[in-house]
C-alpha cells in the first residue's frame, strides 16, 4: 500500500513539468540603447530631417514597445506602440536627437519591449541616407575595433565614433587611430594618432569623436557594455564626387568570425572591402590577392567586382563600402558590415526605407547560403519563383546572389524553417543610397570556450569549434564534416523523415518503366515495429506507399514467388531505421517490374506526418512558457498547501491496512494444511 502511494504522489508531480526557455544571442532583444551620430548634407550643414527607428519582431503574440529619450525629455517625451510578427512600425525621431560635434549629449534613444524586438536606425540628411542594424544590450561588449572611413574631397568630411553608455560610472580607454594627421578636439585636449584617451561615461550620456583624417582602427575599451557606432557625417569613396553619410552600429570582438562572403552591390563600381583585425599576427587571405598578415587595429582593403571569399586563422570585422557613381556606373556611397557565415541567423523581419525626398529606393537583398539551399528560400510565405534570383555565383560551396525586393515590410528564411542564411539589404535612388545588414547572430565565439552539453537550437557553441548550431539531430549525416554527428544542433529531425522521402522517389520513378514479362523472386520481411508512434507511422506510410505504386500498373504475365518471415525488431531507433531501409529497398525491387498478383495489406492507423516546425523546440513562444510555468506554480502551491495533511492521513491508513493484513495473513497460514510434495508458500509483502 505504502509503494502505491509513492506511485501515485510520483505519477502526479511527474506531470507539473514547465519548459523553461532560452533566448537565442541574436539582433532580436527586448532592451536597446542608441544614439544618432551627426549627418550632414551633401554640399554641407547639418541635417533638417528627422531621425526614424524602425521596429518588428518575429513572435506570434502582441509585443508593447516603450520609446523614450530618458535624459533629453525636453526634446522627445516618448511613445508607446505595439508591434506584431511580419509588420514593421516606422517610429519618428526629433531631429534634435541628433549629435552635433565632437563632446559629450545626453541624446541616447532607450528602446524597451515586453518580448523580443528587432530594431533599425535610419540618419537622414538632404539626398544623404545611410542605415544600422541595432544591437541589444545583452549582446553587447567591453572591446571594440573601430571602422570608420575619411576622404579629403572636401572640408566639411569628418570621419566619426560615437560611444554611448549604459551604465554609471563606465570607464573608458581609447586608443586613437588617426590619418591625414587627424586630431580629436575633446574638452580642451588634443588626441592624435596612437594616443590614449581615457574617460568616464554615464548610462544614456553620447560622446561624439570627429576628425578629419580616418579613424578605421580606434580601439575602444570599456569596464562595462556600451554601444558604438562608426562612420562619417558625408563622404565620397572612390573616384566618383556623388557623397553620403555613412555608418553603423559595430559589434563586440568577441562575436567576430573568420569566414565570410560577399559580392558587390548590383550596377556600381567596384566595392571596397575592409578587413580589420582584433589581433597581431591576423592572417587574412583569399584566392585572388594571396596572404595578408595584420597587426591589431590594421586594415587591409581591397575592391572587388564579383563574388568574393575571405577567411582569416583570427577573428576579424569585413565592412563593404559601396563607392560613388563613376565611369557610367550608378551608386552613391553607403556602409554595411558583412555578416560572418558562422553567425547566420535562420529568419529576419526587416522594412525597406524611403529617401529623403519621400520615394521609394530600388532594394536588393543580397543574400547567402550554403550550397543550392537558396532555391528554396521564402519571402513573405512565398516561395521565390527562380527567376526572383539573378547574378547567383558559388565560391566555397556558398551561393551569393540578387534579390530584387518591393518597397514595405518583408520576411525571409528558408522553406524548412532551419536552415541558415545571411544577408545585407541594400537602397539605391537618385543621389542617395543605404545599406545594412539584415540581422544576424551575436554569439560569443571569440572568447574562452568550455564544452557544455547541447541543447538544441540555443544559439551557442556548445562543442567549442567556432560555429553556432550548424548540425540537424538525427539526419545521420555529419553536417559540418567534422567527423563528428549531433554535437551542436539547430533542430532535431525525425530519423525516418529521410526513408520517407527515398521512398517516395523510389516508388515514383518505378511506375514510370515500361512493362516487360519477368520472372521476379522476392523476399518480403513482415516487420513488427517498435511501439515509438513516429516509427510507426513512418512503416505505416512506407506500406501505403508500396501498395499503391504495385496496383498502378498495368497487367502482364509474371510469375512471382514470395517469401514472408517475421522479424522482431530491437527498439533502438538506428536499427529501425535500418531495417526500414531494407523493407523501402525490397519494396522498390517488387514494384520495379508489372505484376499480375496485388496483396492486399491491413494498414495500421496513419496519422498527419509531423512537421518540422512541430519538432523544433526552440519555436516554444514565451507565452507558452509563461502559461505553463504559471500554471505549475498555482499547482505545485496547492500540493504545498495540503502535502502535509494528505501525506498523514495517507500513512496513518497504510500502518492501519498493514497491520490488518499481516494480522489476517498469520491467521490464514495457521489454518491452511498443504498437501504433501507441494512447495513451500510464501506471500510477498510489497
Amino acid at each position: 500500500m505504502k509503494a502505491k502511494t509513492r506511485m501515485i504522489l510520483l505519477v502526479f508531480f511527474s506531470m507539473v513539468v514547465s519548459y523553461l526557455g532560452k533566448e537565442v544571442p541574436d539582433n532580436a532583444g527586448k532592451d536597446f540603447i542608441i544614439g544618432f551620430m551627426e549627418a550632414s548634407q551633401s554640399q554641407g550643414g547639418t541635417s533638417q530631417i528627422p531621425l526614424k527607428v524602425f521596429i518588428t519582431t518575429s513572435n506570434l503574440g502582441i509585443v508593447s514597445v516603450s520609446i523614450s529619450a530618458p535624459l533629453a525629455k525636453d526634446i522627445y517625451s516618448g511613445e508607446n506602440i505595439t508591434v506584431s510578427k511580419g509588420v514593421v512600425r516606422e517610429v519618428t525621431l526629433p531631429k534634435n536627437l541628433r549629435v552635433q560635434g565632437t563632446g559629450r549629449s545626453y541624446k541616447a534613444v532607450h528602446i524597451i519591449s515586453s518580448d523580443e524586438i528587432v530594431v533599425f536606425g535610419i540618419n537622414e540628411a538632404h539626398h544623404s541616407t545611410d542605415g544600422f542594424l541595432g544591437i541589444p544590450i545583452d549582446v553587447l561588449g567591453t572591446q571594440y575595433f573601430v571602422p570608420s572611413f575619411f576622404s579629403v574631397f572636401a572640408s566639411f568630411f569628418k570621419s566619426t565614433i560615437v560611444i554611448v553608455g549604459t551604465e554609471e560610472g563606465t570607464t573608458l580607454q581609447i586608443k586613437i587611430k588617426s590619418t591625414n594627421r587627424g586630431k580629436i578636439n575633446l574638452e580642451s585636449k588634443k588626441y592624435e594618432n596612437n594616443d590614449w584617451l581615457n574617460t568616464t561615461i554615464s548610462r544614456f550620456e553620447v560622446l561624439q569623436l570627429q576628425c578629419k583624417g580616418d579613424l578605421t582602427g580606434t580601439f575602444v575599451q570599456s569596464s562595462q557594455k556600451i554601444s558604438v557606432f562608426g562612420g562619417t557625417t558625408v563622404t565620397n569613396i572612390g573616384e566618383g564626387t556623388s557623397k553620403d553619410h555613412i555608418e553603423e552600429q559595430i559589434p563586440p570582438v568577441n562575436v567576430w568570425g573568420k569566414q565570410f562572403a560577399m559580392s558587390p552591390v548590383p550596377d556600381t563600381s567596384p566595392n571596397f572591402i575592409r578587413v580589420l583585425a582584433s589581433e597581431d599576427d591576423t592572417v587574412v587571405s583569399n584566392k585572388n590577392h594571396g596572404i595578408h598578415t595584420l597587426q591589431a587595429g590594421q586594415f587591409y582593403e581591397t575592391r572587388v567586382s564579383s563574388a568574393y571569399y575571405i577567411s582569416s586563422n583570427k577573428p576579424v570585422l569585413t565592412v563593404q563600402y559601396v563607392p560613388s557613381a563613376h565611369d557610367g556606373h550608378n551608386g552613391d556611397p553607403a556602409m554595411t558590415l558583412v555578416p560572418p557565415i558562422e553567425q547566420s541567423n535562420v529568419f529576419y523581419s526587416f522594412l525597406t526605407p524611403k529617401s529623403s525626398d519621400n520615394k521609394n529606393f530600388e532594394n536588393t537583398f543580397i543574400f547567402l547560403m550554403e550550397g543550392l539551399s537558396y532555391k528554396e528560400l521564402v519571402l513573405d510565405n512565398n516561395p521565390i519563383p527562380q527567376r526572383g534570383f539573378s547574378n547567383v555565383a558559388q565560391i566555397n560551396n556558398i551561393s551569393i546572389g540578387y534579390i530584387k525586393i518591393p518597397h514595405g515590410s518583408h520576411t525571409l528564411k528558408h522553406s524548412s524553417g532551419v536552415l541558415p542564411l545571411g544577408g545585407i539589404l541594400y537602397g539605391g535612388g537618385y543621389h542617395e543610397s543605404y545599406a545594412f545588414p539584415v540581422g544576424q547572430r551575436f554569439t560569443p565565439i571569440n572568447q574562452e570556450c568550455h564544452p557544455q552539453p547541447m541543447v538544441v537550437g540555443d544559439g551557442l557553441d556548445n562543442d567549442c569549434d567556432g560555429r553556432v548550431d550548424e548540425e540537424i539531430c538525427n539526419d545521420y549525416k555529419d553536417n559540418d564534416v567534422d567527423g563528428k554527428e549531433n554535437e551542436d544542433c539547430v533542430t532535431e529531425q525525425s530519423p525516418t523523415t529521410m526513408a520517407t522521402a527515398k521512398l517516395t522517389t523510389t516508388s515514383t520513378s518505378s511506375t514510370a518503366r515500361p512493362t516487360t514479362p519477368t520472372t521476379l523472386s522476392t523476399r518480403t520481411t513482415t516487420t513488427k515495429q517498435p511501439t515509438t508512434k513516429r516509427t510507426t507511422r513512418m512503416a505505416t506510410a512506407k506500406l501505403t506507399t508500396t501498395s499503391t505504386s504495385s496496383t498502378a500498373r498495368p497487367a502482364t504475365p509474371t510469375t512471382l514467388s514470395t517469401r514472408t518471415t517475421t522479424t522482431k525488431q530491437p527498439t533502438t531507433k538506428k536499427t529501425t531505421t535500418m531495417t526500414t531501409k531494407k523493407l523501402t529497398t525490397s519494396s522498390a525491387r517488387s514494384t520495379a517490374r508489372p505484376t499480375t498478383r496485388t496483396t492486399t495489406t491491413k494498414q495500421p492507423t496513419t496519422k498527419r506526418e509531423i512537421s518540422m516546425d512541430q519538432i523544433k523546440p526552440q519555436w516554444f513562444t514565451l507565452t507558452e512558457i509563461g502559461i505553463t510555468s504559471g500554471v505549475a506554480i498555482v499547482v505545485l502551491g496547492a500540493i504545498g498547501a495540503c502535502c502535509k495533511k494528505c501525506w498523514g492521513l495517507l500513512k496513518n491508513r497504510d500502518d492501519d491496512d498493514d497491520e490488518d493484513e499481516k494480522r489476517y495473513r498469520r491467521k490464514r497460514r495457521s489454518t491452511t494444511k498443504l498437501p504433501i510434495g507441494a512447495p513451500s508458500i510464501r506471500p510477498m509483502y510489497m
